[in-house]
């Protein structure tokens, strides 16, 4: 499960490899519109989700711009991440059809879940993208990227750049997400949550800690959780813990208390928490 693992090499966004990027996407909920109100923007309207998409991410089509406005842009997206700790383009993307890369995206950002409907598949978002690489196989990844030959991304977790290239596969067919899927991409939001919280803590590499983390969650549902914050309390704990008898006993005590006195897991654990404060100071 690759995310940001060593293994998975930053890339360096100099100027070579920002010149060679045919589009960029910016996301207008993230940055300010002064920052990008000058720049040819297209948004990334799916017509089959109608009107339900406010803010909708924008593409830029860096090709058709001078070369030194490009390097003009490089700058100002160096300075934007370096003063305001976001990038100016979540995604960029290296095409040899750019002509076909919006109408593809907007595609590809409206698939037809089962029992649902059309959704908003946020594939521009970094905290989505990043999963996808251990979610989708091959074949899906192939037909999810299409003609964009390279897709880099502003990596959430340590602030770095990484590029996934399009598989080399000669079959696309099946669906571009499967049943199971879904609810792998319905956790997404608790697993980011889960990983930023253990990195800061100093857990360990996301690649390392998914396996564990995804059965921490399995385990959370099976035991009636389904709150955001209360997977994240349980799963996080989970790996921080030893998973001793002892504390399979406290874990069960709280779970208890959540099923019983309806409260949350979070809850339970804090009032655990006081619980003990108020017998040492007694």
């Amino acid at each position: 499960m690759d995310l940001d693992s060593p293994d998975a090499a930053p890339v360096d966004l100099g100027h070579r490899t920002f010149l060679a990027q045919t589009h960029g996407i910016v996301d207008p909920t993230q940055v300010a519109a002064a920052q990008f109100a000058d720049l040819p923007v297209e948004p990334l309207n799916p017509p089959l989700l109608g009107r339900r998409l406010h803010n909708p991410p924008l593409l830029v089509a860096l090709h058709a711009l001078p070369w030194q406005a490009r390097l003009e842009l490089l700058e100002r997206a160096d300075a934007q991440l370096r003063d305001r700790g976001r990038p100016l383009f979540c995604t960029l993307l290296e095409s040899d059809a750019p002509d076909r890369v919006r109408p593809h995206l907007m595609s590809r950002m409206a698939p037809l879940r089962p029992r649902t409907g059309r959704v908003l598949f946020r594939v521009h978002d970094a905290r989505v993208f990043r999963h996808l690489r251990w979610m989708l196989g091959p074949s899906q990844m192939a037909q999810l990227m299409g003609p964009i030959t390279a897709w880099t991304w502003h990596e959430p977790l340590g602030n770095t750049w990484r590029t996934q290239l399009r598989p080399a596969t000669g079959v696309l067919s099946g669906a571009l997400i499967d049943p199971d899927q879904w609810e792998q991409l319905a956790q997404v939001a608790c697993i980011n949550g889960c990983l930023r919280d253990l990195a800061e803590a100093g857990a360990g590499h996301a690649s390392t800690l998914l396996p564990a983390l995804l059965q921490a969650l399995r385990e959370a549902h099976n035991a009636g959780l389904h709150e955001l914050d209360d997977l994240q309390w349980y799963a996080c704990q989970r790996l921080r813990g030893t998973g001793d008898p002892a504390e399979q006993v406290v874990v069960s005590r709280r779970l208890e208390r959540v099923h019983q006195q309806g409260m949350s897991y979070r809850m339970a654990c804090q009032l655990e928490l006081q619980h003990g404060l108020q017998t040492e100071a007694a």
